[in-house]
């Protein structure tokens, strides 16, 4: 019955399927072959059920939240904040488009929204400087996926709501890896920049242009501060801290900054609302797969025999990432998630591995998902912003995908880059 499922699934996600239709669908088959058309009638609760939590309300608001931001152009004064910091070494402005990233990403929680807010600033200014075009578009696509990690974070909050862990925790254990690929990639960037003379530093380095660029880009830099300082305080959920930063953004944007406009602000919710219901029409449709695949004891089936055929937690992880790595590929980071997680975490907790650890290193594994072909959404959009045709950039995307697996590598060997800050602040989770 598995096979049926598992054949199903492919046949429609294959022929194009949008993938929540396609869950459903797979969900109906099993119905009919089974005999038990009369079962059709618990899809429908089944998907409204699995989209009615108040935790789940954090995704549309993050999703809003990052979409005002990014309309009201708050990613220049962050990529000003990022070039006056690291805009004095060989190479700069490849690595200003990283650190901006990072930036960008403590207020977006997208890996597409960072791309496309801080490509579309950097990406004239690099050509200006000679900077090949292709790589320029291989920089935003390597770094925009540095949204997902760098709190908040979508991505963990999907995660948080299918495995029952703190999503407190886990925004903070997004921080460790942020850093780590953020390094990385900016020692790869520096070594390329040298070795074929790309852009000689921009400015000279001056604490007084840190400091004015700290105070253009202050608005920005607050929420972030807001969000996880309002958590860890206990001043509201996760959820409400959503809320708070969709209130913020707009505060900003059509009160301080005064780049939104109420005319422009329809555009915006409609755009948020159809990549809400994208995301929320997989999480139906998962909802509906699981029930059948708990009727079928799949998840009992396949604990029993990884623990019967893997001998260690680490075989465990490295064929988990094996696994996440191909379907990152394919699929978009969320759906990704909520198919494959209910799998693989039960089977996690009977090796005993922290379950925030395991949350950290799935999305920091499917963030290079979303640079690596053929199913590449930062890789997209930065081939929009800086037209830069698809198979002209897929080459030049490919070595800073072995450095962010290389990156991953560093994170499976020394977990307390992971688990230092959540440990610290929300004490151990591991069971």
């Amino acid at each position: 019955m598995s096979l049926l499922l598992l054949v199903a699934f492919v046949v429609f996600a294959g022929i194009g399927v949008p993938i929540g239709i396609s869950l459903i669908m797979t969900a109906f088959t099993y119905f009919a072959s089974q005999n038990e058309m009369f079962y059709v009638q618990i899809i429908a609760p089944r998907l409204f059920g699995g989209i009615s939590s108040f935790e789940l309300l954090a995704i549309p608001m993050f999703i809003l939240s990052g979409d005002l931001l990014f309309e009201g152009k708050v990613s220049k004064s962050l990529v000003d904040l990022a070039n006056a910091l690291v805009g004095h070494i060989r190479g700069s402005m490849a690595i200003v488009t990283t650190v901006a990233c990072m930036f960008f990403g403590a207020v977006s929680g997208s890996g597409p929204a960072t791309a496309a807010a801080v490509g579309s600033v950097v990406a004239p200014e690099m050509e200006k400087s000679g900077y090949d075009k292709a790589f320029t578009a291989a920089v935003i696509t390597a770094s925009g996926p540095l949204g997902v990690l760098i709190p908040p974070s979508i991505l963990m909050v999907v995660y948080g709501v299918v495995t029952n862990t703190s999503i407190g925790a886990l925004l903070v254990s997004g921080i460790g890896p942020g850093l780590v690929y953020g390094g990385f990639l900016v020692a790869y960037e520096w070594y390329i920049c040298k070795k074929r003379g790309y852009g000689m530093a921009n400015t000279k380095f001056s604490f007084a242009n840190v400091v004015r660029a700290a105070r253009d880009a202050v608005w920005a830099l607050l929420i972030p501060v807001i969000i996880l300082g309002g958590i860890y305080s206990g001043a509201f959920t996760p959820t409400e801290a959503a809320g708070v930063s969709v209130v913020y953004a707009l505060f900003v944007g059509l009160f301080v900054l005064r780049t939104l406009t109420l005319k422009n602000l329809f555009p915006i919710l409609l755009n948020s609302s159809m990549t809400t219901a994208t995301v929320m029409l997989v999480v139906g449709g998962v909802a509906c797969l699981s029930w059948v695949l708990t009727r079928e004891q799949i998840p009992e089936m396949l604990t029993e025999m990884a623990l019967h055929t893997v001998s260690s937690p680490i075989t465990f992880l490295l064929i988990c990432n094996v696994i996440l790595f191909f379907a990152g590929m394919i699929e978009n980071g969320s759906a990704c998630i909520l198919l494959l997680t209910p799998l693989m975490f039960p089977i996690a907790m009977k090796y005993g591995i922290d379950p925030v650890y395991f949350g950290a290193i799935t999305v920091a594994n499917l963030a290079i998902g979303m640079m690596t072909p053929p199913v590449a959404t930062t890789l997209y959009v930065a081939a929009k912003v800086t037209k830069v045709p698809f198979s002209r950039l897929v080459p030049h995307v490919i070595p800073f995908v072995f450095v962010l697996i290389a990156a991953l590598a560093v994170l499976m060997m020394f977990p307390a880059i992971t688990m230092t800050l959540p440990n610290l602040l929300f004490g151990p989770t591991s069971g």
